[in-house]
Parts: C-alpha cells; structure tokens; sequence
C-alpha cells in the first residue's frame, strides 16, 4: 500500500484542526469542563514532522538546475536498469502490503 501526498495532507489537516481547536478552547473561557483532548508524545512528534515536511518545497530547485543543465550540454543520461529495478521492487512491496 503506497501512501499518496493527498493522504499525508489529509493527516496533516486532521491534526491541524485538532490542534487549532485545543487552541480555541484554551483562549476561551471553559464552557464544558472536563472535555480535554491529551496527544500522545509519539502523536505530538508525529504531527511536528509533518508540519516539518509541510513546509519543505515541493520541488528542488538546485536538482532541477543541475539536470536542466546536464540536458543542454548533452550529458544527462537516463539509467534505464535502475529505474526498472525502482519500479519493480516498488511493484512487489505494493503486492507484499
């Protein structure tokens, strides 16, 4: 099973709400005490690396150059053998989950 961008923004969104509305409650004035939502130390690490992963840039501008270069020269070269290799083993993973 491969897990897509759209899935981990899902789980990103999910606990940004939850988080914004622990926020909105301590802001507030306490309505209905003795609801509390407590994340775990290993939920709390989890949701720090996405928010982490959120803002890494979506493309690598220093790779893009470098590869964009090495077409206009003439000297990139595609490694067919690898990228089958990437592709089947990523197949079999998929059919082990």
């Amino acid at each position: 099973m491969r897990i897509t961008d759209k899935q981990v923004q899902q789980v990103i969104r999910a606990y940004s709400d939850q988080i914004r509305r622990q926020e909105q409650k301590h802001s507030r004035p306490a309505q209905n005490v003795g609801h509390e939502i407590k994340l775990s130390p290993e939920s709390q690490e989890y949701l720090a690396a996405l928010q982490m992963l959120r803002n890494l840039p979506d493309v690598d501008s220093e790779r893009v150059a470098l590869v964009r270069l090495q077409i206009e020269a003439g000297t990139y070269e595609v490694d067919a053998k690898r990228i089958a290799k990437n592709m089947l083993t990523g197949h079999h993973l998929d059919k082990q989950v």
